[in-house]
């Protein structure tokens, strides 16, 4: 009976570890491949691509072999050569090759021809200092994929050859944006208020301080209710202060990762058929220019004194001298004055694109504050106000 009783362990044991193994040869396993295959299209040898008279191209391809199928992100890339070069910072190397604003998610996709002639144009563009080319040129495509809003499974395709693309100066649709806003769970906003940024005085870039605490998070528009998040393809992120974190939604929002006071950066520029934006961030400084302190640039002894809370304001060092007050927060790479800001009526108040070529006055006379020496300079900017004090 003893024996009967191991026999029966030993097999009930044998046939537990073969389920397991059973189990573990049928879980799915990911592969991350290099790359994947893009079909020449059927009559591409022999047709003329007529970017101008058309709608759309057709791309088909296989799925990378991730090993089971996965949500894919596709982008397609053109360059006027066949070997595609990366753009390298530290031998002053250019990408030779550019991708297209728009992504797809089927490995069968259909180019927007107004798009693939704007990236068209641009290559040509910073490639030579010729006319565009009113005859059929030969144009190399590749694609990227990578798993839908991971970030992984990053892969390229062949390239291919269409031989014969005709283009033409394409304008596009869009007009730059005149406007940026940010919603988030900062002090100023906290999910229910969208935040306009201020625009750098003649540039298409937009500015705003503010206060993180280390966990913020936050989304912005070029209209109110857009929510752009860290996921989106059109964003380029520039410093590593920003992380993506779920929404909830199947999105990101856009974690800020420092405590303190910062300035908030966003770039806006159009790229074929869409915007494209870069958003960076600086430390929150800003400064008295001009008489009240003896200095037109943003030096040390300008610099405000930063709360290090979101409720309280900055204060300015002691003017050292009278006449009309000029303050600034400082944009990394620009003058003050494209940044500069008043104080009309005790509301802070950007220059933006307003013309002010020597004095606020020239706006209206509320604009223009005079100052004496031994006074200080009061803001709070998450109140959005600001005051003259002794």
């Amino acid at each position: 009976m003893k024996n009967l009783y191991k026999l029966f362990t030993l097999t009930m044991g044998l046939l537990a570890l073969s389920a397991c193994e059973a189990d573990r040869d049928s879980n799915p396993v990911l592969n991350e491949p290099d790359t994947f295959v893009l079909n020449v299209p059927a009559f591409a040898s022999n047709n003329v691509y007529d970017l101008k008279n058309s709608e759309s191209l057709e791309l088909t391809c296989t799925q990378p072999d991730y090993g089971i199928p996965m949500a894919t992100t596709y982008s397609v890339q053109i360059s006027l050569e066949e070997n595609f070069v990366d753009a390298h910072a530290e031998t002053n190397t250019e990408a030779n090759y550019t991708t297209l604003g728009t992504t797809h998610s089927s490995a069968k996709m259909e180019v927007k021809a107004l798009e693939f002639a704007l990236a068209l144009g641009d290559l040509w563009s910073a490639s030579s200092d010729e006319e565009f080319p009113t005859t059929p040129i030969p144009v190399y495509v590749r694609l990227k994929a990578e798993l839908t809003n991971s970030g992984r499974g990053i892969a390229f395709s062949n390239v291919i050859e269409l031989p014969k693309v005709l283009g033409y100066k394409a304008v596009p649709p869009l007009e730059l944006p005149s406007s940026i806003f940010i919603n988030g769970s900062m002090a100023d906003s906290n999910w229910s208020n969208w935040v306009p940024l201020a625009a750098v005085n003649g540039m298409s870039k937009f500015f705003g301080l503010f206060y993180f605490g280390g966990t913020d998070m936050f989304k912005f528009g070029t209209k109110e209710g857009e929510y752009i998040g860290f996921n989106d393809p059109r964003l380029t992120i520039a410093s590593d202060a920003f992380t993506g974190s779920d929404d909830g939604f199947g999105g990101q929002n856009i974690s800020v990762n420092v405590t303190g006071w910062y300035t908030v950066i966003m770039s806006v520029s159009i790229k074929g058929t869409d915007y494209a934006f870069t958003l960076d961030i600086a430390p929150g400084e800003v400064c008295l220019i001009g008489n009240a302190i003896g200095d037109w640039t943003f030096g040390d002894k300008g610099k405000f004194q930063a709360p290090t809370t979101a409720d309280a304001d900055f204060v300015s060092p002691v003017c050292t001298g009278g006449g009309e007050l000029r303050m600034s927060v400082k944009v990394p790479g620009e003058d003050w004055w494209r940044t500069e800001f008043a104080i009309p009526n005790g509301k802070i108040v950007f220059r933006e694109n307003k013309s002010v070529i020597d004095s606020w006055s020239e706006i209206g006379p509320e604009y223009a504050i005079n100052v004496k020496a031994g006074q200080k300079i009061n803001l709070n900017f998450v109140q959005k106000t600001g005051s003259v004090t002794q």
